[in-house]
């Protein structure tokens, strides 16, 4: 008896599950399908992007090493124009080549969209700032410079010593010495703080103070 019972149960269950499967089947079919597409999409990215770097990567070391600075900056341009990290990296060695080229003016726009830009991370825009006010100080834009890096003199900045220090020079520049003996003496401060002494900036620093009669 106890037999007969379990074949009705196990008739039951086939008898709903095919009922399940007629209702749901293609929604099952479905979602499953999906879940593959999905994994296969994910893979397929991967891949590309793995493939895409590797090109971007080859263009790029490809574009450093043409020794012609025309050829090179048509080529860092295209390597530019696609973006990414080696877009990036590919702006700044543009700049590089416009420095190398005489064009300071050319070299600091280039810095300059990089730092303003939201194309790069924090420390490459900085770092930028940093690179293209130095060139503003060059060609005798003393307040350009101070505009780039006067968000960077704040505590806690990676760059602050070298914004300080190139707010000196700048208020140097113009004239403002008691500006300029105010960002040196910053200068000394932030590197007395510093848990590793910055002992470079600490000498110039001094040494620009000595010449202000300080």
């Amino acid at each position: 008896m106890a037999d007969i019972f379990h074949e009705v149960e196990e008739d039951l269950r086939r008898d709903q599950a095919a009922a399940i499967w007629k209702k749901y089947g293609n929604y099952i079919i479905g979602a499953a399908l999906l879940v593959v597409l999905a994994a296969a999409a994910h893979w397929g990215w991967k891949e590309y992007s793995a493939r895409q770097q590797l090109q971007a990567s080859a263009d790029f070391l490809a574009a450093t090493a043409t020794t012609d600075l025309n050829a090179r900056e048509a080529a860092l341009s295209q390597v530019a124009a696609e973006g990414g990290v080696y877009g990036m990296l590919a702006r700044f060695r543009l700049a590089e080549a416009a420095i190398e080229n005489g064009d300071k003016a050319k070299a600091r726009g280039i810095l300059g969209e990089i730092a303003k830009g939201e194309g790069a991370d924090k420390p490459l825009r900085d770092l930028a700032a940093i690179q293209a006010a130095l060139l503003e100080l060059e060609i005798g834009k003393p307040e350009a410079a101070v505009d780039l890096v006067k968000d960077l003199t704040k505590e806690g900045e990676s760059y602050r010593l070298s914004a300080l220090e190139i707010t000196g020079l700048a208020a140097l520049a113009a004239g403002d010495t008691e500006k300029a003996k105010a960002s040196f003496e910053a200068v000394k401060q932030a590197v007395a703080e510093e848990a590793v002494p910055s002992s470079g900036f600490a000498q110039r620093a001094d040494q620009m103070l000595d010449r202000l009669g300080n």
